[in-house]
């Protein structure tokens, strides 16, 4: 207990904003975690084979990919505040789409909906940046976005016992009820309008040093690792390969949440004030041993732990952004963050299809496949990412 309260201990210095996000976060993604283990089991419920079930998380991820670069703009002509709220109201009716659907393509406006709801990303991450503290700003992204994973964390449980009783299809309703009073939640938010140097912003902000587009490639690469296995495909491996029913399946999506909740708070802060490339290589090696024991482990009580180190392959995005939003000065607030989120999107687009193919033709494949490209990115991140001063804003004219 006083483990878990000294890495909590960071929410007293946070702004009362921010408090306010995390929570409301906090709940829209445990109403996400009463299901979002066992998706793929729903669509193969509905008669969704392996590469079908690629295809309809690549249409998902890609709406919200398209969404991102739109988002920005936004998030630099209008109130971040309306943003958020707007963004969250998008998710409110998805579940009732998804309790109506009866096959997998059924689900397919619904995940639009949701994915395209994600456009208050670059919003979120300028409103974060904003608030936080400008010399410990990974900390405050980590703080902040530690609510996704541990809204995660009791939510899988929740879901497992709901499914002695339910079946998957039931637990929308207990998602509608959540995602509406996390909506309400952000109301209390203070206006953020947009600074002069944001609205007169151009439309699509590149980058322009070697350092980020060292980070747009990590964030890429990133998010293609991860998606290859997980979240389509590693509920189908552990059904498949270890014969686990949906109740725990669904049960040891608290493993993976319990380890992104805890690398995503102890990695923020460690990248604060150590060098942050070597820190993240570090995890990333963890995060590789993780998804190979998951392939290698042979009962579920080896899984266990394998899932939790797999758990923390997003940690080091929180890091990546963190570090974008001091690199270079005089650049929009927003503007830095809608062209990598697209390009990690697209990243997730790219690795849910690769995904699919190599699930159907070798279930291990996927595991494998995500454990060396996560070996590549901690070489990368080792090598090439490091904390630096932003440049001058001569350079960004």
């Amino acid at each position: 207990m006083m483990r878990w309260m000294g890495i909590l201990s960071w929410s007293r210095s946070l702004p009362r904003d921010l408090r306010l996000l995390f929570f409301s976060l906090f709940l829209w993604t445990f109403g996400l975690g009463i299901y979002n283990y066992v998706w793929s089991l729903y669509l193969t419920k509905l008669n969704a084979n392996p590469e079908q079930v690629g295809l309809v998380s690549s249409i998902g991820f890609f709406a919200a990919a398209i969404s991102m670069i739109p988002g920005g703009i936004l998030a630099n002509k209008y109130d971040n505040r309306s943003l958020l709220i707007i963004g969250w109201a998008m998710s409110i009716p998805v579940p009732i789409l998804f309790y109506f659907s009866r096959t997998w393509s059924d689900v397919i406006p619904g995940l639009i909906i949701l994915q395209l709801s994600a456009f208050n990303v670059p919003a979120m991450n300028a409103f974060i940046s904003a608030l936080g503290d400008q010399k410990r700003m990974s900390s405050a992204f980590g703080a902040v976005y530690s609510a996704f994973p541990l809204g995660l964390v009791l939510s899988p449980a929740v879901g497992s016992l709901l499914l002695t009783w339910l079946s998957i299809r039931d637990l929308f309703w207990f998602t509608l009820a959540l995602w509406t009073v996390s909506t309400i939640i952000l109301f209390p938010l203070k206006r953020q309008p947009p600074r002069e140097v944001d609205s007169k912003a151009p439309l699509l902000e590149l980058p322009r040093s070697s350092r980020e587009l060292t980070i747009l490639a990590f964030l890429f690469g990133g998010a293609v690792a991860f998606s290859i296995t997980s979240p389509s495909f590693l509920p189908l491996f552990l059904q498949d390969q270890l014969h686990l029913t949906d109740a725990q399946i669904q049960l040891l999506g608290t493993a993976q949440s319990l380890g992104s909740a805890i690398f995503a708070i102890l990695l923020g802060r460690w990248a604060a004030t150590r060098n942050p490339g070597s820190t993240i290589a570090k995890e990333l090696m963890l995060v590789a041993g993780g998804a190979l024991g998951i392939a290698l482990a042979g009962s579920p009580l080896l899984v266990v732990p394998m899932v939790f180190l797999l758990g923390g392959a997003h940690a080091s995005s929180y890091v990546a952004y963190s570090l974008l939003s001091n690199m270079r000065e005089g650049k929009s607030r927003a503007g830095q963050f809608g062209f990598y989120l697209t390009f990690e999107q697209l990243g997730l687009v790219v690795g849910s299809l690769i995904g699919g193919f190599l699930y159907a033709s070798n279930h291990t494949s996927v595991l494998i496949t995500t454990s060396v490209l996560f070996v590549l990115l901690a070489a990368l991140a080792g090598f090439r990412i490091r904390r630096g001063a932003a440049t001058s804003r001569v350079h960004t004219k």
